[in-house]
């Protein structure tokens, strides 16, 4: 008896070394998950914010091109073009000692007081200065460039930049925080109707290496305590019926949800992120010219992820060219066998300059396309604008490597993104894919029948073929088609096809009459 007692509580002991054991590895391993979700939001907020002032500085970097400062027709012109492609810049002003010019010279009046109290903060480079701009109708942040021959400055809206990097789980229970080196705040985040945060709030923060810039995000105390809490029980039972394999797998499962980038990492990994293909016609006789690839989210439970969240986590974490060449793999497999039955048609697909000039990326297209079965000279790689082109000299040897291939290259979302059409030239590009913006007005509004007009010219000059994004009418084809472009894409054609109707509208394509012009 004696003996069974012992060994009873022995056996009891283990059990509870090993359930203490598992609460440890679980306790750590949640930890770093919630250490890791943390680390993404805060880079994720400071990469945003460097984003805007990288566009601030590339488009003052274009102005000063334009030679001395001061407010002659052209540098008046580059102005209004930097300021109505550009989402976030609201304002661009000028200033030598000769003249003082802006973009809408009805902010002078506006901006006076605010620019003479604004307490710049040097940045690395000290030609360069940031501080928070604040009037009685605006709030963001400046970005000024100082010269010999005066100063450049561009005032970006940044209130917005927050709005969305929190998860809804920590809405209603976080402060966040862009801030410059000296604490000014830039922007700021607070749940609806909340007052300031109070004492118990854990701090956290990321600061930019680029800028004197950092985040700060205040979590309320009892809510970074309680998550991943409440499973010590259940651990210690698991440990003590099923042993420590099982009890770390229990451990696993009462884990908090995933991270948005171990989620990302999972649906690459699954194949839950698939192509879709909305086809190119031509705007005269309706025939299918060819398809551009885009990609799609679709979790097990039928619900979907849009790509405006998916895309921008993909290029911020370096996981954009695994998600690429995952559609290319899947695209091969699926419509290759049409691609070789119609020689014609071409298949394009966007990349980030960040992909295009990254060490080796021809020699890895080159090998998944030829893996994939797919014809170079059937290849458009759309150069997207949602990042600068960094080093336009490599630009265009990686250009000039994909042509000798038999790709061809395309400008897509053409003077909306940060590069502007001085990338024109440096890409030699082949195709200037004119935006949506510009083409849901073109056949109402005489203002965007004559940007597209100049687009169209400009395309000219470089020897280039222009196609038309997001056609939705019949009168928009008709004025498009009159304005001298014979491609586009739109859903008055297609909307984005699955892989088997894809097929099937390009074997019905010989057979569509003529469309009236």
């Amino acid at each position: 008896m004696r003996d069974r007692l012992k060994l009873t509580g022995a056996s009891l002991g283990l059990a509870a070394l090993v359930a203490g054991c598992l609460w440890l590895i679980a306790h750590s391993f949640i930890a770093q998950a919630n250490r890791q979700q943390l680390n993404d939001m805060l880079q994720a907020a400071v990469i945003r914010l460097e984003r805007q002032i990288d566009l601030a500085v590339i488009s003052m970097g274009e102005l000063g091109a334009q030679g001395p400062y001061g407010c002659a027709p052209a540098v008046s012109k580059a102005i209004e073009d930097i300021a109505f492609r550009s989402v976030s810049i609201r304002e661009i002003r000028v200033a030598s000692a000769k003249a003082v010019c802006w973009g809408d010279n009805d902010h002078e009046e506006i901006f006076r007081g605010a620019l003479s109290a604004s307490r710049p903060v040097p940045a690395i480079n000290p030609a360069y200065e940031l501080a928070p701009i604040e009037t009685a109708e605006w709030k963001g942040l400046m970005v000024r460039w100082t010269s010999e021959d005066g100063n450049l400055a561009a005032f970006l809206a940044t209130d917005g930049l927050l709005f969305d990097i929190l998860p809804g789980e920590l809405r209603d229970h976080a402060y966040m925080d862009m801030m410059l080196s000296d604490q000014r705040v830039v922007s700021h985040y607070a749940p609806e109707g909340a007052g300031a945060p109070g004492a118990e709030y854990s701090e956290f923060g990321m600061a930019s290496e680029r800028y004197p810039i950092h985040v700060r995000l205040l979590l309320d105390e009892d809510v970074a305590a309680s998550r991943g809490s409440g499973f010590g029980s259940d651990i210690i039972a698991i440990a003590g019926l099923f042993s420590l394999g099982l009890g770390y797998l229990g451990a696993r499962g009462l884990m908090r949800p995933l991270t948005p980038l171990q989620e990302l990492d999972q649906a690459l990994a699954r194949g839950h992120i698939h192509p879709v293909y909305q086809p190119l016609f031509c705007l005269a006789t309706g025939e299918m010219t060819g398809f551009e690839m885009l990609a799609r989210w679709t979790r097990p439970d039928g619900s979907n992820i849009s790509p405006a969240v998916f895309i921008p986590l993909a290029e911020d974490s370096g996981r954009i060219d695994s998600l690429t060449f995952a559609l290319l793999d899947r695209a091969g497999a699926e419509i290759g066998d049409m691609l070789r039955r119609n020689a014609t048609l071409k298949c394009s697909f966007n990349v980030t300059p960040d992909q295009l000039l990254d060490t080796g990326f021809v020699e890895r297209f080159t090998e998944k396309i030829a893996k994939a079965g797919l014809n170079p000279s059937q290849m458009v790689i759309e150069i997207t604008e949602r990042q600068p082109i960094s080093d336009i000299e490599a630009a265009l040897r990686v250009s000039r490597e994909l042509v000798d291939l038999g790709v061809r290259l395309a400008l897509d979302d053409a003077g909306t993104g940060h590069n502007g059409l001085s990338s024109l030239h440096a890409l030699q590009a082949h195709y200037l894919k004119i935006d949506k913006y510009f083409v849901d007005g073109v056949a109402l509004d005489r203002k965007s029948g004559v940007l597209v007009e100049a687009l169209i010219s400009l395309a000219q000059q470089f020897g280039m073929e222009v196609v038309a994004e997001g056609i939705e009418t019949e009168e928009q084809r008709i004025k498009l088609l009159d304005l001298g472009i014979r491609e586009g894409q739109g859903y008055l054609y297609a909307k984005p096809l699955s892989a088997n109707d894809l097929i099937a509208k390009a074997d019905q394509s010989a057979k569509i009459l003529p469309m009236a012009a």
